[in-house]
């Protein structure tokens, strides 16, 4: 997938749109957006996207967002390749929208939902793990990981995971990596079904994507 200029949107401009009326799109993953959400916003998540576009109006400007505004960059620049041409990324996602002191509506929504037992991770936070040296393993397909990857990572694509987990430490934090955080994020929960700890499993948010959009150093 290739990826065109998002428009991006402050959280301050946000607000006043959504005091009008305009859609809020969170592509999140349930069990983020159980915990808080942009009031009236609705529930899409990226691994979804693709299959309910029809459900997001192309008539209006929406707003999208996440945690920190990296698969939703991802999810407005794929609905500008789609002909959408008001989709816009709220800068920063809901952390920035609540660090600006706007409201969040934190109303349980499932008593069973939980949260992800792995680490959700920025970019900058997946490079902090990487210089206190965690073991970074890319599981795209080898052409994708020829095409630059993450300093150092190892190269396990998603497929092949499940026979070669005796490569992976127990007593190391792993960084799971791939194109947009979504076979990363399967692979983070195939190590926890195989007795990884949550606390030392990271997902990439935003995959390579957002890491080189953070000005973050590849490989190739």
């Amino acid at each position: 997938m290739s990826f065109t200029q998002t428009q991006q949107i402050t959280p301050k401009k946000a607000k006043e749109l959504l005091d009008q009326g305009v859609p809020f799109i969170d592509v999140r993953e349930v069990e983020e957006y159980a915990q808080a959400r942009i009031p009236g916003a609705k529930l899409i998540p990226l691994s979804e996207f693709t299959t309910r576009v029809a459900e997001i109006p192309k008539d209006t400007p929406v707003v999208l967002y996440c945690r920190s505004g990296n698969r939703s960059a991802q999810a407005a620049a794929w609905l500008a390749m789609m002909g959408y041409r008001n989709a816009l990324n709220l800068e920063g996602g809901i952390l920035a929208w609540y660090r600006q002191g706007l409201p969040l509506d934190t109303q349980p929504i499932e008593a069973a939902y939980q949260a992800t037992a792995y680490h959700e991770l920025t970019p900058h936070e997946a490079a902090a793990w990487v210089r206190e040296g965690a073991v970074v393993v890319d599981v795209r397909e080898p052409f994708e990981y020829a095409m630059g990857h993450l300093p150092g990572a190892l190269n396990i694509p998603l497929g092949q995971l499940p026979n070669r987990l005796e490569e992976l430490p127990k007593d190391r934090r792993i960084l799971l990596v791939c194109a947009s955080g979504n076979r990363s994020s399967a692979a983070c929960e195939l190590l926890l079904e195989h007795g990884f700890a949550g606390e030392r499993i990271g997902n990439l948010e935003g995959g390579t994507y957002a890491w080189i959009t953070a000005g973050l150093e590849v490989e190739r």
